[in-house]
């Protein structure tokens, strides 16, 4: 029976935060999560990424490519069916030359925008992250996986759980302090604290300026600002070693008590444990840095882009190996249903009870399967974000695929990345 639970209005995404506090709640994100935050993560993205990076070769392409809608199984399947059949070398190599392209161009997408979004934007992309249980997503690449990573609790032993070449976690490195640097190391942190410092604009007047919501640059400046109007001599040098102290101290407040993708470390490599019960981050389409070896799935953890480009290519070279990643558009639940690992994320969709939150979906039929076990879990109700020229559309989508759910929008425009004090 179809719970009527429509609103008329938009509520905002900080409204559906205040609803959602103090239950069970998980997260579903699609491209549309990426793009708020400035990563262009789309089909069409990649395609001019590849475009741009290639001398001119995909170009030649661009009509086809256009053509297929930037549907990468399409294209493939075009470009490939006009090389003879015979030549049964050429279909290969040009089908993984394409593929092994499509990835390089999504890593270098995502790689270019999160440290950015680390510098810019990290507390408010905390306060979205710490109010799921589970995390979901649609998407084939690896951002939802990196900005989890940058939160995760540090674990002491040699094989910490590890990201590809994305130069992702900051390590948090404890220093010690001269007696001097400790003085006003006391003197910066009682200030920063106190969310006020006084600095002198002239000679009878003060003015205070608000510390607590400021950017690290920021926060140097106004120090040196202090330094120079009070009379401090404190040197530049000791300044900057303070504040990436006393900043790397408040980013350990920021700490997500679990972050687990299944994978554990085996025969010197990490292996997916279907067994796993603490896993909740799930790649519900895969990923490129998931692979297929033979009966285990395991996951890529190389260091440095070359060191992951090499073992892209060498797997999609080998006949005995192969990227866990759904790129077709359509008919997903057979690739599915074919590989332990998209299986085993795709069953935890039907065990979910509580709230899911859905970011960045169009609610498209590609995609009804995922849809379908939401609908046939023990969730009570699906939050989904919506533009406000899109929600009637939107409506009618969610009416067909969540008949047995509560179903709320939200305005995709009011979703903040920015932390409770940029408000202010």
């Amino acid at each position: 029976m179809k719970v009527e639970a429509h609103n008329t209005d938009l509520m905002s995404y900080e409204d559906v935060l205040k609803e959602i506090r103090n239950q069970e709640n998980h997260l579903l994100v699609a491209n549309g999560f990426n793009y708020g935050l400035g990563v262009k993560t789309g089909y069409k993205n990649i395609f001019e990424k590849m475009i741009d990076d290639s001398n001119g070769i995909y170009e030649e392409a661009r009509s086809t490519i256009e053509e297929c809608n930037y549907d990468l199984e399409a294209f493939l399947k075009k470009v490939t069916d006009d090389i003879s059949g015979e030549n049964s070398f050429l279909k290969k190599y040009t089908y993984n030359k394409i593929k092994f392209d499509f990835m390089k161009a999504l890593h270098n997408i995502v790689k270019s925008e999160i440290k950015h979004i680390y510098e810019e934007q990290n507390e408010g992309i905390f306060m979205l992250l710490k109010n799921f249980t589970n995390f979901f997503t649609l998407n084939y690449d690896s951002f939802l996986y990196i900005l989890l990573l940058r939160f995760k609790l540090k674990e002491d032993n040699k094989h910490k759980d590890a990201a590809i070449a994305f130069l992702p976690t900051l390590e948090y490195i404890s220093q010690d302090l001269n007696s001097r640097e400790e003085n006003i190391y006391k003197e910066i942190k009682a200030a920063r604290e106190s969310g006020l410092i006084e600095i002198s604009v002239g000679d009878d007047s003060s003015g205070k300026r608000r510390l607590s919501s400021l950017t690290k640059s920021s926060f140097v400046n106004a120090i040196k600002d202090y330094n120079k109007s009070k009379g401090k001599g404190w040197k530049s040098g000791e300044i900057d070693r303070v504040v990436k102290i006393i900043i790397e101290e408040e980013e350990k407040k920021h700490i997500l008590q679990s972050v687990d993708d299944g994978f554990k470390y085996k025969q010197l490599s990490f292996v997916f444990d279907e067994d796993c019960e603490t896993q909740n981050l799930f790649f519900l389409h895969g990923a490129f840095h998931i692979i297929k070896e033979g009966n285990e799935i395991r996951k890529i953890t190389q260091d440095s882009d070359k060191a992951l480009y090499q073992k892209l290519e060498e797997i999609i070279n080998n006949d005995e190996k192969d990227i866990v990643c759904v790129f077709q558009s359509e008919n997903k639940i057979d690739v599915i249903q074919k590989n332990p690992y998209l299986l085993s994320c795709y069953n935890k969709l039907s065990k979910l009870n509580g709230n899911i939150i859905i970011i960045g979906s169009s609610l498209d039929n590609n995609d009804s399967h995922i849809f379908n076990q939401i609908n046939n879990s023990n969730i009570k109700t699906v939050y989904i974000s919506s533009l406000p020229k899109e929600l009637e559309k939107n409506k009618k989508k969610a009416d067909a695929f969540f008949t047995k759910k509560q179903v709320r929008f939200f305005n995709a425009d009011s979703i903040s990345y920015k932390s409770p004090e940029q408000h202010e």
